[in-house]
C-alpha cells in the first residue's frame, strides 16, 4: 500500500508499505477519503507537542471494511464506515465514569507513531488497521468525503451539548473554518433564535450566508459596533472556535450576563489569555471547556444520514494521495481554501 510518512518535522514521503493485517478486535479499512486538518499541518511543521516520528498522519477519514480480525462480529467486509479517532483505554477512572475524552491513557489515531498496544497510523494511507469499536456506520447515500467529517462533527455535537443550548438562545461563533460554520448551523437548527458567526476571511463569510446563519460579520474595525447592535446585552452562548488566545479574551466582551463561553478551539499550551476573574464572578458567567467528543460521533453520522447537516459544499479542494504536499500547502491559506480533502484510488 501507499501512505504518507512524516519522517521528521518538515520532511515527508509517499512510501510503499506492507498491507496491514487486523489483530484481535481490529479491522482493516480501505481508506477512501481523508480530510486535511490543521493538526496535520502542525505535525508536519513539528509544532504538535508529544508526537513521535516517523508517523502516518490523518485522523478524519472514512472507507470500506476490507478484513476483520478475530472476535469482530458486528461489522463485515464491504461495510462502509467512518472512524472515531480517539482511542480510550476503557479501564481508567475517567473511562469508567463516562468521560472517555479525558482518558489517562488516551491516544489519537494519526497524531503520533504507533507504540506497544496502540496502532496509531493515520488515514493518509490506502489501508489502515483500527479497533472495530471505533467504527461509525456510514449510510449508503452519504459520500466518503462527507463521512470523513464525522470525527469533527462529533466534537461539534459535544460542544453544543456542553453549552446546554436551548431553543430561544442567542449564539455567537468566533471562527469561520468548516467547524465554526457547522457549529453555527447546528446551533440554529437546535433552536437558537439568533446565530452570528464572525471572522476575517470574507470568502468563508459568504459561505456562511448560504447555511441559514443569521449574520456573518467580518472581523474588522466595525466588528464590535456591529455585534453590539445585533445583541446589545450580549449573547447567551459564545463559542470560541479559532484556537486563538486573543480571541478567548474577546469572548468576554460579547457574552451576556449569566451567559456561557465555550472554548472549543484548541489554544496552544504555551499561549496565555488575560482574563479578569471579577467579570466571571460579577456577571455569573460560565466558562466551559470542550475537548474531543464523548459518544457523539454516532450522532454525527445520523446528522449526515438524515441530511440535517450537509458538508459537501464545504470541500473546496480535492487531491490524490500523491499530491498530499499540495493538499497541505493549499490548506495553509484560509483565504483560498475552506477544506482540503485527499481521495484514494
Amino acid at each position: 500500500m501507499q501512505a504518507v510518512v512524516i519522517e521528521r518535522p518538515g520532511t515527508f514521503q509517499i512510501k510503499a508499505l506492507p498491507d496491514p493485517r487486523p489483530g484481535q478486535g481490529e479491522v482493516t479499512l480501505d481508506v477512501k477519503a481523508c480530510c486535511v486538518c490543521g493538526t496535520d499541518i502542525h505535525l508536519l511543521d513539528g509544532e504538535f507537542k508529544g508526537s513521535a516520528y516517523p508517523l502516518i498522519p490523518g485522523h478524519e477519514f472514512s472507507g470500506v471494511v476490507a478484513e476483520t480480525g478475530p472476535g469482530v462480529t458486528h461489522v463485515k467486509p464491504g461495510d462502509r464506515a467512518a472512524v472515531e479517532p480517539f482511542m480510550a483505554c476503557g479501564y481508567c477512572y475517567y473511562c469508567k465514569t463516562g468521560k472517555t475524552n479525558q482518558c489517562l491513557n488516551g491516544m489519537v489515531i494519526g497524531h503520533t507513531a504507533s507504540k506497544e498496544g496502540f496502532r496509531l497510523d493515520g488515514g493518509f494511507s490506502e489501508k489502515i488497521v483500527v479497533p472495530a469499536k471505533n467504527l461509525i456506520p456510514l449510510a449508503d447515500h452519504v459520500s466518503f468525503e462527507a463521512g470523513s467529517f464525522i470525527a469533527n462533527l462529533g466534537t461539534i455535537v459535544h460542544a453544543i451539548r456542553r453549552a446546554e443550548l436551548r431553543p430561544g438562545m442567542s449564539v455567537l461563533v468566533f471562527g469561520t473554518g468548516a467547524n465554526g460554520l457547522i457549529m453555527a448551523e447546528l446551533s440554529k437548527k437546535t433552536g437558537a433564535t439568533t446565530v452570528v458567526v464572525t471572522g476575517r476571511t470574507r470568502s468563508r463569510l459568504e459561505v456562511a450566508k448560504t447555511m441559514g446563519i443569521d449574520e456573518a460579520i467580518v472581523a474588522d474595525d466595525n466588528q464590535e459596533k456591529t455585534l453590539d447592535r445585533i445583541a446589545p446585552l450580549g449573547f447567551d452562548v459564545v463559542f470560541e472556535a479559532t484556537g486563538s488566545a486573543k480571541i478567548v479574551e474577546k469572548t468576554f466582551r460579547f457574552v451576556k450576563r449569566g451567559g456561557k463561553i465555550v472554548l472549543y478551539g484548541l489554544v496552544p499550551a504555551e499561549h496565555q489569555s488575560m482574563i479578569n476573574p471579577f467579570d466571571i464572578c460579577r456577571k455569573d458567567l460560565y466558562v466551559i471547556g470542550s475537548f474531543s467528543s464523548v459518544n457523539t460521533c454516532m450522532i454525527a453520522g445520523e446528522l449526515l444520514a438524515s441530511r440535517v447537516i450537509q458538508v459537501d459544499h464545504l470541500i473546496s479542494h480535492r487531491f490524490s494521495l500523491n499530491d498530499w504536499g499540495k493538499a497541505i500547502d493549499t490548506a495553509r491559506d484560509p483565504s483560498k481554501c475552506m477544506r482540503s480533502i485527499v481521495r484514494m484510488g
